[in-house]
């Protein structure tokens, strides 16, 4: 007896994966979730009955007989960061629904689904959303096949328009596209089913499609394996009467109530007794439903809550495995291997992150890896104090801890309020990294410009005539800023490379200013100089920069005027004729 495919939902933000399993289920999940973004792998099961009635006449066109018992989906997270976590549906898929926005095409997160899909090897098929959105659309059946013989020639022939750049989209990733009533080959084309998650039109066709796939080409893959049942943590909660339970996809072997549970925690591999087996009525979300049937064996696939004796530790996206006593060792070994897949290599310095479950911290991580941001701890579960103490002497951008829907335990939140490290926390992946990226950006912006306040800039000023204050002790004279910027404390060459003196004050309109820009007109007090002398009424000068300063002003270039990079250059050709080696500190 061939046990119910497991589907994975896959796309792009917004595309309406949740919106989709809604009109299946009739629910609206959708409406209670962060940002509209799926953050956690829910699964519901549609049973081959429901399948039935709303394909209606449309199973007359497969060329088989449905013997599967239903269809098991998994709505997976849609947006980029959660790769990992579709890499994990993926692995544990039968076949995929990836859903595209009629009226975007191909997206980020789509061309990522669409790589991991073929890195695994996990068939799938296109369920194009929102045609409804279509100008001139005519919604009058639920099915697509009815529907677009009503639709004007215009409207035909905008379709038809869409799909073909998809086609094309899809070309580019060796991936052949055509809509599903035009596919002669389901295993060298993938069918594209028009569809709309709102108004339900296309559904009945879609779930035809995936189920005739999964009847005819998944055959011994589907053949239910009667050993070691092995499944994926979803969520670990606390229920009452319950205690502490775990939802699981169970995608393989049989799980018995008189089995040994082997979990993964972030310590390795725990055994305890099963309490009980729980599984929600068909066609409701795991994640939701509270109303469960005690089951004494459960066969894959299926959504299922556990419960057991002792479930210290355990967390969200482990692996689980259920044996016999002769079968535990074994299974402790395979969770133990699995765990090991969701190591990453610490660093001696960086921020700390937090996150929920496991298939989040890899989901995480992987957003974090491609964004130069250096971690050296990763763990499930709340922020605490030990987080705070690991970053609170870190370097000023390491100050941080990156938390994926957790809270602080008590000690935590005061040690963090005591020692000012920030902290992001966000139930959605993208705006965590976001959020620390722009403080980050903030603060590297400030210390630049703090340090850049702290050197001489590089300027050409010239003294005007009349405007001698004072010839010495300090010389006092007014100068109009050719170029750049003059500070307090630079050094002062003529253009003969010859030290004249140093800046001890600039004053505006007999106010006291700490830089005078290109146009600006102020009186300048210059320590160890003599008009007359060092330099005459008139003259035009430079700051003289230092060998350090230079090198300084490399690195802080963007925050630096077009004019100050004009007169760095003939400040360096002035000192280069006296001392080519006068840069190198």
């Amino acid at each position: 007896m061939p046990r119910q495919p497991i589907l994975s939902v896959l796309g792009h933000v917004d595309s309406g994966k949740t919106t989709l399993l809604d009109s299946i289920r009739e629910s609206r999940i959708t409406e209670g979730e962060s940002g509209g973004i799926t953050q956690m792998i829910g699964a519901t099961e549609v049973p081959i009955g429901t399948v039935q009635d709303v394909c209606g006449d449309l199973l007359n066109t497969l060329e088989t007989d449905l013997t599967i018992p239903g269809l098991l989906f998994i709505d997976t997270p849609g947006h980029a960061a959660f790769s990992s976590l579709r890499k994990r549906g993926g692995s544990i898929s039968d076949i995929a629904v990836l859903v595209v926005d009629v009226n975007q095409g191909v997206q980020p997160q789509t061309e990522e689904a669409i790589n991991i899909l073929k890195e695994s090897g996990t068939p799938f098929v296109i369920a194009l959303n929102k045609v409804d959105t279509l100008n001139g659309w005519i919604t009058e059946d639920k099915c697509f096949s009815k529907n677009i013989r009503n639709q004007s020639d215009r409207v035909k022939d905008m379709l038809d328009q869409k799909i073909y750049e998809l086609m094309a989209e899809f070309s580019e990733h060796s991936v052949t596209v055509d809509r599903f009533d035009r596919v002669d080959n389901f295993q060298k084309k993938v069918a594209v089913v028009p569809m709309s998650a709102e108004t339900d039109e296309g559904i009945p066709e879609l779930l035809m499609v995936v189920a005739g796939l999964s009847q005819r080409y998944l055959g011994d893959q589907l053949e239910v394996d009667e050993g070691m049942g092995k499944g994926t943590i979803l969520e670990v909660s606390q229920e009452q009467g319950l205690g502490t339970t775990i939802n699981v996809i169970h995608y393989d072997g049989v799980i018995e109530k008189e089995e040994t549970l082997v979990y993964g925690t972030a310590d390795g591999a725990k055994t305890t007794e099963i309490r009980a087996l729980l599984q929600p009525q068909p066609l409701k979300e795991i994640r939701l439903d509270r109303q469960y049937q005690r089951t004494e064996r459960v066969e894959p696939a299926s959504g299922i809550k556990i419960t057991g004796r002792d479930l210290e530790g355990v967390i969200s996206g482990a692996p689980i495995r259920t044996a016999k006593d002769d079968e535990v060792e074994k299974a402790i070994e395979e969770v133990e291997e699995e765990l090991e897949t969701t190591d990453f290599e610490p660093e001696n310095q960086g921020v700390v992150v937090k996150a929920d479950s496991l298939g989040s911290l890899e989901a995480v991580m992987r957003e974090i890896k491609d964004e130069d941001i250096h971690v050296q701890k990763a763990e499930v579960g709340s922020i605490t104090k030990g987080d705070i103490i690991e970053v609170q002497n870190e370097e000023p951008s390491h100050r941080a801890v990156l938390a994926f829907n957790v809270d602080f335990t008590e000690q935590g939140k005061e040690k963090a309020l005591q020692e000012g490290v920030e902290v992001f926390r966000s139930d959605i992946i993208y705006e965590i990294v976001e959020n620390y990226q722009d403080w980050r950006e903030n603060l590297e912006n400030r210390q630049k410009e703090e340090a850049l306040n702290n050197i001489s800039r590089p300027a050409r000023i010239v003294s005007m005539p009349e405007h001698v204050f004072r010839t010495s002790n300090p010389a006092v004279l007014g100068f109009k800023v050719v170029e750049g910027v003059l500070t307090p404390g630079s050094s002062l060459m003529d253009t003969d490379g010859n030290v004249v003196g140093t800046v001890k004050s600039i004053q505006e309109q007999n106010d006291t200013v700490e830089k005078a820009e290109k146009g600006d007109q102020v009186a300048v007090s210059i320590s160890n100089a003599t008009v007359g002398r060092d330099f005459e009424e008139g003259d035009e000068l430079l700051v003289n920069l230092t060998g350090r300063e230079y090198q300084q002003l490399k690195h802080l270039e963007e925050l630096l005027t077009a004019g100050e990079k004009k007169v760095r250059e003939e400040i360096v050709d002035i000192k280069d004729r006296e001392n080519p080696h006068w840069k190198i500190v």
